[in-house]
């Protein structure tokens, strides 16, 4: 046998390995309107961005990250402004990161006239689980770009190369032409006709791989697959049908000039990822006007049917966004809030109308086991929870509310008492027109902070006390009871 020599055996070793490093870095993306690019490991996929997290501007997460909870490492991206300084960069960790550790590390020349800062440290999330952490700022100018590695205690030895490689990996240019991209989508939306063209465009803009988009008259979906995927098209068309029915239900007292963000995840790990809560499969975030849930299901094949999670959490958060958009962004107190949106999660549709809103079974049977051991809440104590309150006892209180709600609706007792059948109706729009006029004025006077939440509360307590009007409360509460224990 003729033996290489040990210099070939190396030279080969360390081309294989310097090739596999190469290969598995083949990603560029290039943020040019934020005037930097950057390389992923190509077995990553970029990851859209929670609304809440100030200043990120990417994120990336392993294609295989497991689908059930929060992936187990993460490189996301930041754009600080005024983070200058090391110090700075301390600071901006301790404001938006909350390391339960953080510690300077060795670190590298300077590059593209910006200077470098690295640590490393340890966090808590939201569940309350330690995170291990590695941040690289480049910092120029009057910003700072801040690298942000993340992964699960004990696999930070193994992702430290790929984190140092990635925070390497950035090159910085001028402000980058995005225009072309741009020009496509408006181009698009101008020959649409649809309205909020100008907030679709930026919506496509900010799409990432992978992710398509289908529109509506009011919203625009946003769906981790490909748009040619039958369960896209079920999305929108039942998301359609259920805003028809609430129009019917809750007619608007002018044009709702808002459109609705609806973000559908691939599986419960990417939507944990995104800021999900373990406890839930969807939820809407105000302040930004999205809906965001996951595919829950087992299995993927056919349509999801009616009473599926998913499709009763669209249901159910699709009614929450038409009630704060209708109410100009008021929402009401908690057991008609969450109750209507309960109600409404047993929208059945079909031909591309609900025909029917179906009762929550489950619920129902368990407010009449509860219901002896006096756990159900009094209805004078359930009126007037905070949200705060409502939510401590979130089981008892959702499935108390949803079926006042559904009693009030539908039920012989309340079509027998006219002002127990017209409670709903007149409640919200009680709540609706004084709160319009409050919110006027509070414009108008520029108040804000707890002065503006005191009067967000006058006006629900004021529509409770117009609903409540020739309603014996104590005779409301005993037919109620009796329909939960009867189930009727």
């Amino acid at each position: 046998m003729v033996r290489a020599p040990l210099v070939s055996i190396l030279s080969l070793v360390l081309f294989l390995l310097v090739g596999a490093e190469a290969s598995a870095f083949d990603r560029t993306e290039k943020h040019t309107e934020h005037g930097f690019s950057v390389d992923r490991p190509s077995h990553f996929e970029a990851r859209p961005l929670p609304p809440e997290e100030a200043g990120l501007v990417a994120i990336y997460a392993p294609k295989d990250a497991p689908t059930d909870r929060r992936a187990p490492v993460t490189h996301r991206v930041f754009l600080a402004d005024g983070v200058t300084t090391a110090g700075d960069v301390h600071r901006w960790a301790l404001e938006n990161l909350q390391p339960a550790g953080f510690e300077a590390q060795r670190s590298v020349r300077e590059r593209y006239g910006r200077k470098p800062a690295r640590y490393t440290g340890t966090f808590f999330d939201s569940e309350g689980k330690e995170r291990s952490l590695f941040v690289h700022a480049w910092l120029g100018g009057d910003d700072g770009v801040i690298f942000v590695g993340e992964c699960e205690p004990g696999r930070l030895r193994r992702e430290k190369r790929a984190f140092e490689r990635v925070s390497m990996s950035f090159r910085f240019f001028t402000q980058g032409d995005v225009a072309k991209e741009r020009a496509k989508w408006e181009k698009h939306y101008r020959r649409s006709g649809l309205a909020h063209a100008d907030k679709r465009v930026e919506v496509a803009l900010a799409m990432v791989d992978g992710w398509c988009l289908k529109d509506t008259e009011h919203s625009v979906i946003l769906y981790h697959g490909s748009e040619t995927e039958p369960l896209l098209e079920q999305f929108a068309t039942n998301l359609v049908a259920v805003r028809k029915r609430l129009e019917e239900d809750f007619p608007p007292d002018r044009p709702i000039d808002a459109l609705s963000v609806v973000r559908v995840c691939r599986d419960r790990g990417e939507y944990l990822t995104y800021g999900g809560n373990a406890a839930t499969v969807g939820y809407f975030y105000s302040a930004t006007q999205e809906l965001v849930l996951y595919d829950a299901r087992a299995d993927r094949s056919g349509p999801m049917p009616n009473d599926h999670p998913t499709m009763q959490t669209l249901y159910h958060e699709a009614c929450h966004q038409f009630l704060y958009h209708t109410a100009s962004a008021l929402s009401p107190h908690s057991w008609y809030d969450e109750g209507t949106a309960e109600f409404y999660s047993g929208s059945v549709i079909e031909l591309g109308k609900v025909q029917r809103v179906d009762g929550l079974d489950q619920r129902e049977r368990f407010l009449r086991s509860e219901l002896p051991k006096g756990r159900v809440p009094k209805l004078e104590k359930l009126l007037r929870m905070t949200q705060e309150q409502f939510y401590a006892e979130a089981d008892i209180n959702y499935s108390t509310g949803y079926a006042l709600i559904r009693f009030l609706r539908t039920s012989r007792a309340a079509a027998a008492h006219p002002s127990w059948e017209s409670l709903p109706t007149r409640y919200f729009e009680a709540l609706r027109r004084d709160w319009r006029r409050a919110a006027e004025g509070l414009v108008l006077s520029g108040l804000s902070g707890s002065k503006y939440r005191a009067a967000l509360n006058r006006s629900r307590e004021k529509a409770l006390v117009a609903a409540l009007e020739n309603v014996d409360l104590a005779e409301l509460e005993d037919a109620f009871f009796e329909w939960i224990r009867l189930g009727y």
